[in-house]
């Protein structure tokens, strides 16, 4: 960097020579110098790009070992467990169908989750942290205490005989917005632990080769999940016999339709970003391992979508996914706090640096943040099961736009990862949408 210093120093004095003079300049020797000019800047711009190319495989991958300190730390399992038993609780009441029951995951979903909510914003001072995170029962003292006081502020206002009435519904339209809004939440965090799988067959994969994997990949994934799924379709119609009836040839027709018409979209933006780049063998990689992956969670609500045209959403088969789909928030938000962590230490030596400022979350209160986001969407999915839904047109029709909104998310969620990472690399400069027109420049 020292040689490109004295490179760009002699250029400006150069410059300042050509200003100084008054006409009677050698053309020649003002375009050789310029030449020189040039190229010492491409040799800058070409050191930096390196450069950000080794921090980037540098904070490339993340230590499994540190996130599952995160997860499974001793120090937050109480309030883990508190998750799991506050959700335990809201989905037994969520059988009775009662006023009480829609009344009780109201009070303590939004309780629980505010409570967790301003633990997670008080961490950063360390007398919290440390009476928050430790091994014995007291570190539940502080979140608890603060859901119950709200939990009881929300109880009174539900109470109040002048705007009582008002409150639930504001309340209700919440857990709407709670539920809605995780569906595009769901799909962006879901690229995670698809990405990572990709990133680490990339780096196996050998530098300026050429392969056809990622076009073979990205072309067959979504046929292979669409056989996977009709698998999946038989063995619940041998198990429920009212879906029995359903399954059927036209029911079928759908499935491979919706599955085709999503693919084949995919592959063609795809197509148009990628160029002949999908050749380069890391990129390929990249590209066709997180579509394997990815596309096994866009053929799950594909399904579920298509199962709830014919009967009423299964709710079961939406909790179990919500009890992956926690675990996957807290591993997600764990993996971009500790991404984000190295990122600032890799680049703090460096001219990148652009100080020490840290972001709302940091290993320390991710997983406090997790619990406080998966209270309110548990809270929201049982509400609806238990609830009066009448006034949004019944549950299925919530839970259609649900799973419409995650498809088209999630596609939405593929092509961006696709193109930051021909970004990342250099490959391409132009705008997201420009990237995925054709033909180009039009």
């Amino acid at each position: 960097m020292s040689n490109a210093n004295k490179e760009n120093s002699s250029v400006d004095e150069t410059e300042v020579e050509f200003e100084e003079i008054d006409g009677e300049v050698d053309t020649p020797e003002i375009e050789e110098d310029s030449e020189i000019s040039k190229q010492s800047s491409d040799e800058l711009s070409q050191e930096d790009t390196n450069s950000s190319l080794k921090v980037q495989e540098k904070t490339s991958f993340v230590s499994q070992r540190e996130i599952i300190s995160i997860i499974f730390s001793k120090k937050t399992l109480y309030h883990v467990l508190v998750l799991f038993v506050l959700l335990t609780f809201f989905g037994i009441i969520s059988y009775t169908k009662s006023d009480l029951a829609s009344s009780l995951i109201l009070i303590f979903g939004y309780g629980g989750s505010l409570g967790y909510f301003v633990t997670a914003a008080l961490n950063r001072f360390e007398e919290i942290k440390n009476l928050s995170r430790s091994q014995s029962f007291t570190s539940l003292i502080l979140p608890l205490s603060l859901s119950l006081v709200f939990s009881s502020f929300i109880w009174a206002t539900l109470n109040n005989e002048i705007y009582g009435e008002n409150t639930k519904r504001f309340l209700t339209w919440g857990y709407i917005l709670i539920f809605v809004l995780w569906q595009f939440a769901q799909a962006w965090w879901m690229r995670v632990p698809f990405k990572e799988i990709a990133l680490r067959q990339m780096s196996k994969s050998a530098e300026n080769e050429t392969s056809k994997k990622g076009i073979w990949l990205n072309l067959l994934s979504p046929f292979i999940w669409m056989l996977i799924g009709t698998l999946c379709f038989y063995f619940v119609s041998t198990q429920i016999s009212g879906f029995k009836d359903n399954f059927d040839s036209l029911f079928m027709a759908f499935w491979v339709l919706l599955m085709m018409m999503m693919g084949s979209i995919t592959f063609y933006l795809l197509k148009n970003m990628h160029r002949e780049f999908l050749y380069d063998s890391k990129v390929a990689a990249f590209s066709g391992y997180f579509a394997l992956g990815y596309w096994g969670f866009l053929s799950y609500h594909a399904g579920v979508f298509l199962y709830s045209m014919y009967n009423d959403p299964s709710f079961l088969y939406d909790l179990v996914f919500m009890i992956i789909t926690i675990m996957l928030v807290i591993y997600s938000l764990s993996v971009n706090v500790l991404r984000g962590e190295a990122r600032r230490a890799h680049l703090s030596p460096t001219n990148h640096y652009i100080g020490k400022a840290t972001g709302l979350m940091s290993r320390h209160n991710v997983i406090f943040y997790s619990i406080s986001f998966t209270i309110a969407y548990g809270a929201s999915n049982f509400f609806l099961a238990t609830a009066d839904t009448s006034l949004i047109g019944g549950i299925k029709g919530v839970s259609r736009i649900a799973h419409m909104i995650v498809l088209v998310s999630g596609i939405l969620v593929l092509l961006i990862v696709n193109y930051n990472l021909l970004t990342g690399r250099g490959l391409i400069s132009e705008g997201f949408v420009e990237s995925i027109r054709s033909p180009k420049h039009n």
